[in-house]
């Protein structure tokens, strides 16, 4: 079984491919972490994808994605399944994706497409905060209460990201718009993909997903 899990920002999608592969013993590749992986290989490929996200900071290109898969799935078992998390993001990176999986003799099974508003998004995205010195994740309202306040783990100063801003999220959630829902949409047509509602417990939206795998698997 070879799953994908995407949604817009704040969706809890990352938190749900966690869940995911946990339950049904599947690699989790988490495309950020990968290719933050990937960027500290001392290769020409490695080299290219630092240059790009961290000195020309743009997406990095679906050539250069599919070479990254492509190297992940030739470490894994072929025994076991996977979980690609935050992948594909464009209609490109659709057949990338895909041709990169039969490369290996694997398809996609399900696609689960964690589904919450636009409000819903701003309002969690806005709260998340980051601590200066340690990087540790914060959310305010709960780990602090105003920006004055020092990181509970180490005293150090705290910012918000600018791409976490509520003009930062509206960006996001247009390209979102305008890049991955036709990805959506046709996974929606081939008849592959569930629409979660996101705006539930995280529990819930758990068991929804797993609810909707094990049903669609079995009638498959």
């Amino acid at each position: 079984m070879n799953l994908i899990v995407l949604g817009p920002q704040g969706s809890g999608k990352g938190t749900q491919a966690d869940l995911l592969s946990k339950e049904f013993d599947l690699e989790h590749i988490d495309m950020g972490g990968t290719l933050r992986q990937a960027a500290k290989m001392d290769t020409p490929l490695g080299r290219e994808i630092y240059r790009i996200q961290n000195v020309t900071k743009t997406l990095v290109p679906s050539d250069i994605l599919k070479k990254v898969l492509h190297l992940k799935f030739a470490s894994l078992n072929r025994e076991k399944g996977i979980l690609i998390d935050g992948a594909p993001r464009t209609m490109d990176q659709v057949e990338y994706v895909e041709s990169a999986l039969q490369e290996f003799g694997r398809k996609i099974s399900k696609v689960a497409f964690i589904d919450i508003s636009e409000k819903e998004s701003i309002e969690r995205i806005s709260k998340r905060w980051l601590c200066k010195n340690c990087k540790k994740g914060l959310i305010m309202g709960i780990d602090v209460k105003s920006q004055g306040d020092k990181c509970p783990e180490c005293s150090g100063e705290i910012m918000q990201r600018i791409d976490d801003t509520e003009e930062g999220v509206k960006k996001r959630l247009e390209v979102f718009r305008k890049e991955t829902l036709p990805v959506i949409e046709y996974f929606e047509k081939k008849g592959n993909l569930a629409r979660i509602n996101g705006e539930q417990s995280i529990e819930k939206v758990f068991e929804d997903v797993k609810k909707y795998i094990k049903n669609n698997l079995e009638n498959d």
